[in-house]
Formats: structure tokens, sequence, C-alpha cells
């Protein structure tokens, strides 16, 4: 054990002073950040707060229309030249439609509507109803404006026109206790998606680390002087304890970088994020949240001693090893989120439970079904057994393939080998 700790501590050390855990942990959030924002400003930049439909007015309605309309992303704005000519200036882009209200609008409750010619590859890319239809909000209004009329004809007052035109209101109330299970519910699905992603971001971000630490040790001749005095077990454990630690460094720095740039930064862009973190803070799930730290734990090593046997049976070649590191990170883990659907509606379905007890998959998986429901408490300790168990065992596989793997070199250990290395 105390071999182990030394190792930990000269890896933690030696990678944290690296370069390559410098970039990927200080300026690439600044980096994405940075193109967020950038997207973000353009985006609002380029965005119209309304949308102007050409009106010709047939009936006079053009005021109570513009009246219905707001609220919404429209409005109308009436126009005394022919159609053709507002059709021109509709293709032209000065206008988003055109809307033809008859002077015999009121009788046939008909009225014509041109919507803004598009190219073909906007039609392409947003092939829905509203490139061929009218807007809905402006449908809406004529048929409230219609009714209106109708009633109006029909004697009511605009008093009754008006209660009428309301149309029934429901009342929705729910206990307290409920809205407070609803509450925390969200919160604590929320936090499992967060802890989730952050599990595969830092288990990519290890993943070179690992693999390049692994492969430094295989080309290194002096390693081979070292494991005269330390056991294969305690080398390979302590990298990945050290390697470990480093990535738990990294994601509280994240963490603490994006409560501080949310906090901060919130209130300029009108987000009350004082007031939103003192709403959630009394519905958080401690007890659900201590567990899925548990899982993120023993999750990042199982994952991580996995990238550290796979890197140990490679050749000199980081493409091979970094192909199936990745294939080993991102399949597995990320099933959870591929089911998230199923997890939703059936937490306790037969499937997701073996799932559940798959350990490359029991982090995430468990995680999301303990978010969404309730799980019995027996299944919780079983996989958390099964992981540890996994944890341990793929630590004493990567020690074992290690020790003879860093005698071969040009090549990559066959399935047959590493089955005799295995039973070493």
């Amino acid at each position: 054990m105390r071999q182990t700790l030394e190792m930990a501590h000269w890896e933690f050390w030696q990678n944290l002073k690296n370069k390559l855990f410098i970039v990927v942990t200080f300026i690439s959030p600044l980096i994405m950040l940075g193109i967020v924002g950038i997207v973000f400003l353009v985006q609002s930049a380029s965005q119209r707060n309304e949308l102007t439909i050409a009106l010709i007015d047939g009936v006079g309605i053009n005021k109570e229309l513009n009246s219905r309309l707001s609220g919404s992303f429209y409005r109308v704005q009436v126009v005394s030249e022919p159609e053709t000519m507002i059709v021109q200036k509709l293709q032209k882009g000065e206008f988003d439609g055109l809307l033809i209200l008859e002077s015999t609008f009121f009788e046939t409750m008909r009225a014509r509507y041109i919507p803004k010619s598009r190219s073909f590859f906007q039609s392409a890319i947003k092939s829905d109803a509203s490139l061929i239809a009218a807007p809905r909000s402006i449908t809406d209004a004529l048929s409230q404006i219609t009714l209106a009329h109708g009633l109006q004809n029909a004697g009511l007052t605009s008093q009754e026109i008006a209660r009428l035109a309301a149309g029934v209101q429901i009342d929705v109330s729910s206990s307290s206790g409920a809205l407070q299970e609803q509450a925390s519910s969200g919160i604590t699905l929320a936090i499992a998606f967060v802890i989730i992603i952050l599990l595969q971001m830092i288990t990519a971000n290890s993943q070179t680390l690992i693999l390049t630490s692994v492969m430094r040790e295989k080309r290194n001749r002096v390693v081979e002087i070292l494991l005269s005095s330390i056991s294969a077990n305690a080398l390979m454990s302590g990298k990945i304890l050290g390697l470990g630690a480093l990535a738990f460094l990294q994601a509280l720095i994240w963490a603490s970088v994006g409560l501080i740039v949310i906090f901060i930064g919130g209130p300029f862009v009108g987000l009350p994020t004082g007031v939103i973190g003192a709403a959630i803070v009394p519905f958080l799930a401690w007890d659900k949240i201590l567990l899925y730290l548990i899982y993120f734990v023993m999750g990042y090593f199982l994952l991580a001693a996995m990238c550290a046997a796979v890197s140990a049976t490679t050749s000199d070649d980081p493409a091979s090893a970094s192909q199936l590191n990745m294939a080993l990170i991102f399949l597995p883990p990320i099933l959870p989120l591929l089911l998230f659907t199923l997890v939703l509606e059936k937490p306790d379905h037969i499937a997701l439970k073996l799932i559940s007890f798959f350990p490359p998959a029991t982090p995430g998986m468990m995680i999301l079904r303990t978010a969404v429901g309730s799980v019995s408490w027996w299944e919780i300790s079983l996989s958390l057994l099964l992981l540890a168990v996994s944890t341990w065992g793929m630590l004493r596989l990567a020690g074992k393939i290690f020790r003879i793997g860093i005698l071969i070199y040009g090549k990559s250990a066959s399935l047959r080998e590493l089955w005799r290395w295995a039973r070493s």
C-alpha cells in the first residue's frame, strides 16, 4: 500500500506540471466558452423581435388585428399597392408574408396568405408546415375577430362578447408536498445528467494522460529496474490513483469556474442566479447526490483501469490504443443516455436492471434510475459490490498485462496471449 501511495504521489505531481494538463484544464474551457459566447451574440444580433406581415385590408380591421397580435412575434402593416407589387417586395425580403382580406371576409370567413419565398436549401433544412401555411397566431386572431363580429351582430354587448371570448379557465392546484417532490425530482435528474457527462469528459481527458504514461513506461527501459523494487500491481494502481486524483482536481476546478461564471455573469444577462440558487438548495436530495459521487468515483477508476489495461496490450503505436480506449470509454458508459426515454418511462424494466449490473454501464444507469424513481436497496448494494470487484479485478489485470507486456516491443498482444497473461 505504501508503494502504491508513493507512486500515486509521484504521478500526481509529475502530471500536474504537464503542459497538456494545463491546456486541457484551463485553456480549453476558455476557448469553448468563447466560442459559445460568440455564437450566442451572433444569434442574438441576427434575431428579429417581430415579423412584419403586409396586409391588404378590405374590411378595416388592421388596428384590431394588431391589438390581438400583441404578445406574439407578428404585426401587420397595411399596404395600398397592388398585390403584384407587394409580392415583389415580399420576394426581396421587405415583408415576411402577405395577408389579403377581401371586402366579403366576414361573409366568407376566408382569407389569402402568401408566405415569404425561400430558397431550396432553406426549405430542405426547415421543411415544416409554417412555410406553406399562415402563422397560427394570425389565424387565431382572425378567428377571434370574426367570432366577436358575429356575436355583436347577434345583439350581444361588448362586455358579454369579451367574457365569451375569454373562454373557460381551469385552475390547477396541487399540494405543497407534491410540488416539493416534483421540484426535488427535477433538480436531482439535472444533477444526475451533469455527473454522467462530467464522468465522460473527465475520463476522456484522462485517457490521453494514461495512454501517454503507460506507453512511456513501456518504452523506458528503466522501468524494468523499477519493477525489481515495486510490484506491477502497485505501479499500475499508483499510476491510476495519481491520475485519478488529478482528474478529480480538474473536475473541481471546472465546477468552481462554472459556478463563478454562472453566479457572476448571470445577472449581466438578466438571470437571477442568487434567487435561483437559494430556491434550489432546499430541494437538493443530499443522500442521492452522495450516492452519485460514489458511483462517479468508482466508475472513473474502473474506466481508467480499463484504459490502462488496453494501453499495456498495444504496441508503441498510440493511434491504435487511443481508438480502443475511446471505444471502451464512450460506448458502454454512454448506453444509459441512449436509453434515457425508456429509463424515464419504465425505470424498473428488466433490460435496464440487467444493464445496471454490467460494470462499465453501471454508474450511468444506476444514477439515472435512482434519479427518476426509487430503486431497491439490494440493487444498489449489488451494483456497488460488482463495481468494486470489477475495479479491483481490472487493476490487478492491468498490472499483470503491464508486467509481461512491457517486455514486448513492436507488436500488440493477441487475445490468446492476453488470456495466458491473465491466468499467469
